[in-house]
């Protein structure tokens, strides 16, 4: 079934993706920002959703540069997603979601594209239900990120893209985030870390990007900024806290030591010409 406006999508989704909002944080707050007008993508935008004996099998989004995402979903589902939504979507830039419907996916526009599927990226999805005490943390901080930080929010913008390249432009993502109010310094003296919260409308919140310029590196303030972060989000009421790191990032053993765990996992699909193609490319 397809969605005309992201609204339409939630009201038709919402209930069934908000029942494991951990899971499907991603796509909830994509589905809200496209809503809301708030966001960094493309159009055209798709919104579909699949259902089985009157029930919701699955659900996905297509908005560039993000590419199709996915929500959990069986294999009739991915199977019958595909063939609504691939003379509409033609070659995505990616397809993102759980490992096997996204590998299912990823099989059929490749056949259908006459292209090799890529494996790209894998990722953790964190979750944090209590958080561990740490009673040495770096000196500072927290403060909200304000209309006079843009210029240090546009330079480490363009170093995080440099540093860790990812689908879409992480500059344009920050000064979004900085606009809508969801931004945060570690400030010691001087701003030494950011990150950003996205999913906010759900049951737990997503801390969706945190970056340390080199110079501040190995003082611990990126640790201590997700530390104070999460336990305000928890003491505001929220269940839950998640975020997602790339699969055997060095990063998911800070994370872990604050209460985070895995939760589930997502990869990240590419199409490239079939001489490219590499035999490793479909394991996951």
């Amino acid at each position: 079934m397809r969605h005309p406006t992201g609204a339409d999508f939630l009201a038709a989704c919402d209930g069934w993706l908000s029942q494991r909002d951990d899971l499907h944080n991603g796509l909830l707050s994509l589905a809200h920002a496209l809503s809301a007008q708030k966001h960094i993508h493309n159009p055209p935008f798709t919104f579909a959703h699949v259902e089985n004996e009157g029930r919701i099998d699955g659900c996905a989004i297509f908005a560039e540069p993000d590419g199709l995402t996915l929500s959990e979903m069986s294999d009739a589902a991915a199977d019958v997603l595909f063939t609504s939504l691939r003379s509409d979507i033609g070659k995505p830039s990616r397809v993102f979601g759980p490992h096997d419907p996204t590998i299912r996916i990823a099989r059929h526009f490749a056949k259908y594209l006459t292209l090799s599927p890529v494996l790209h990226s894998r990722w953790h999805i964190h979750r944090l239900d209590t958080l561990v005490r740490q009673d040495v943390r770096a000196s500072g901080s927290v403060r909200i990120g304000s209309p006079s930080d843009v210029d240090i929010v546009r330079e480490w913008g363009k170093l995080y893209n440099l540093e860790k390249p990812a689908n879409i432009d992480i500059e344009k993502f920050l000064i979004r985030k900085l606009d809508d109010g969801l931004l945060y310094f570690w400030i010691d003296r001087k701003p030494t870390s950011i990150m950003t919260l996205s999913g906010t409308e759900c049951t737990g919140t997503r801390i969706s990007s945190v970056y340390t310029p080199a110079e501040f590196r190995g003082k611990r303030y990126a640790s201590a900024l997700v530390y104070e972060m999460s336990n305000r989000l928890l003491d505001l009421g929220k269940a839950f806290v998640t975020l997602n790191t790339e699969v055997n990032d060095p990063v998911e053993r800070i994370y872990e030591n604050l209460g985070y765990y895995v939760v589930g996992q997502r990869v990240s699909f590419v199409f490239v010409e079939p001489e490219l193609h590499l035999d490793q490319s479909m394991v996951g």
